[in-house]
């Protein structure tokens, strides 16, 4: 990437900066969130089945 000094170039720099840094920490938590869902679900659904095993 080359740096330019020119205010047009410096400002939509400044601001494709904002919007990744403001983007990505939503987009890392709605991944996680759904990753931590997905988890919790399967660990809910695993003691719910040992039980009805250990019972057979």
């Amino acid at each position: 990437m080359t740096l330019k000094s020119t205010p047009r170039w410096m400002k939509t720099a400044l601001e494709g900066a904002a919007k990744t840094t403001v983007a990505m920490p939503w987009q890392r938590g709605a991944h996680r969130a759904e990753m931590l869902a997905r988890r919790k679900g399967s660990v809910a659904q695993a003691p719910v089945k040992r039980p009805s095993v250990a019972a057979c």
